[in-house]
């Protein structure tokens, strides 16, 4: 029997895969005569991390690489300096795309993994909200006293005031009205006693303690609870009698540690991110402005944990303390890692995708968007240049990026640029181009013919 699942498009499967993971972890705790949410949480959030690993090596290889041809990104940088025209920007933007895509730098990476924490974080929010809709073996608990209450007279109005008085949660808008002659196999039978179990495990001692004297007259009811409670609070208790069900909310208790433990994880985890600088202004200054505004993360985690199920603050704190962990490491990793090796790895893996791609005729995304700003397909003579960029890139000395990109000579740069205009003047801009358009006005102004 099913109990109340999240039957959302993308979150009902999602919470529906989550939540089999955790059954067998606890399964698997259980076998061994172990009966406790609270591990099986912090199981489940090690095994997600260890399956998010793979992306996060990815993403922090992807910005130790683009930090190590800083100087290369600079150089682009030094190139267009000065030049605000729109063609100049998007030629700058296209070769800073051209040295990503030349050692397979991608700054989407970083996005990817954010967003995929995040359904799984609601996933993970959905199966501890409702344990028992996703555990048999903890649904099995809650059964003998929701059957008790459900063969209750005037069950409903008892649970409803209860529940209101309480502050428990709202009944699901799907729970109508029964009483004892509604059979329990019945479709409505089945949403009535699934909503009692999900009401039954938002209760802790106390709760359960008022339970049995609102439904006084019915005495099955409070034997019922007598029989289990000590069975559910076993399963659903944690360190310094923490009970997972209830929020820790700002009262002086041992649940409070949860949040502060979240909080100062997310801190720590921050401090130790470090800020790499791509040498792109305009990609610089998007980084600069997520960092700011993930010195909220701590904040936020703080506020959500003290006031959702204590459950679900274990997964938030252990997850952010994995997280500075992994950091931690892959920081000393990439201190003593031969990079020059790794950008050359880096390199003939980008040159095989490249490859690939252009084999099948696909496009990057950033392709299409600088096609769509330009306003045309790229020419054969753009491709060239490109194809003479990527070049100019492969051939270049990564072990003197660093003497490369500080030893350059202003009049060297200003002779680029004044012949990089010269070459301009000379040279006639594309048909379709903004320059070519640019042209068109001003003949139409200066003559009135197009």
């Amino acid at each position: 029997m099913i109990l109340t699942q999240n039957s959302g498009m993308i979150m009902g499967p999602i919470s529906k895969l989550l939540g089999f993971i955790f059954n067998a972890i606890y399964n698997l705790f259980f076998g061994m005569g172990v009966e406790s949410i609270a591990l099986s949480i912090v199981v489940f959030t090690i095994i997600v991390r260890l399956l998010m690993f793979p992306l996060n090596i990815k993403q922090t290889r992807s910005s130790k690489i683009q930090q190590y041809l800083k100087p290369e990104f600079n150089k682009i940088n030094k190139k267009y300096k000065g030049k605000k025209d729109q063609e100049s920007m998007l030629a700058q933007q296209k070769e800073t795309r051209e040295l990503q895509e030349k050692y397979g730098i991608k700054m989407t990476q970083g996005c990817l993994t954010s967003i995929l924490q995040f359904p799984i974080f609601i996933g993970l929010y959905n199966v501890i909200q409702n344990i028992p809709a996703y555990v048999p073996k903890v649904r099995a608990l809650y059964e003998p006293i929701a059957t008790a209450i459900y063969n209750s007279d005037k069950a409903y109005p008892i649970l409803e005031a209860f529940v209101k008085d309480n502050k428990i949660s709202r009944l699901s808008s799907k729970l109508a009205e029964f009483t004892s002659a509604t059979s329990v196999t019945s479709e409505e039978g089945v949403k009535t006693f699934n909503s009692i179990i999900d009401i039954l495990y938002r209760c802790n001692d106390n709760l359960f303690a008022k339970l049995g004297e609102v439904f006084s007259a019915n005495p099955e009811v409070a034997s019922a609870i007598a029989q289990n409670q000590a069975d559910i609070s076993r399963v659903n208790h944690f360190l310094f009698g923490i009970n997972l069900t209830e929020a820790p909310g700002f009262k002086l208790s041992p649940a409070l540690l949860i949040p502060i433990l979240s909080f100062v994880c997310q801190l720590l985890a921050m401090l130790v991110t470090p800020m790499n600088e791509t040498g792109d202004p305009q990609q610089d200054a998007q980084m600069k402005s997520m960092r700011r505004s993930m010195y909220f993360m701590p904040l936020m985690s703080f506020a959500v944990t003290v006031s959702a199920p204590a459950g679900l603050g274990i997964y938030w704190a252990m997850s952010a303390f994995i997280s500075f962990l992994i950091t931690v490491l892959q920081n000393v990793y990439y201190n003593h890692v031969d990079m020059e090796k790794l950008v050359e790895k880096a390199q003939e893996k980008a040159a095989k995708n490249i490859e690939k791609r252009k084999a099948s005729g696909k496009k990057s995304l950033m392709e299409k968007f600088q096609e769509a700003a330009m306003g045309a397909d790229p020419s054969e003579e753009e491709s060239k240049s490109t194809n003479k960029n990527l070049n100019k890139y492969s051939n270049m000395n990564l072990r003197n990026f660093d003497s490369e990109a500080d030893d350059v000579d202003d009049s060297d740069s200003a002779d680029t640029e004044s012949s990089n205009d010269t070459d301009s003047s000379k040279s006639k801009p594309k048909k379709g181009s903004l320059a070519d358009r640019a042209n068109a006005v001003k003949r139409f102004n200066d003559t009135g013919v197009n």
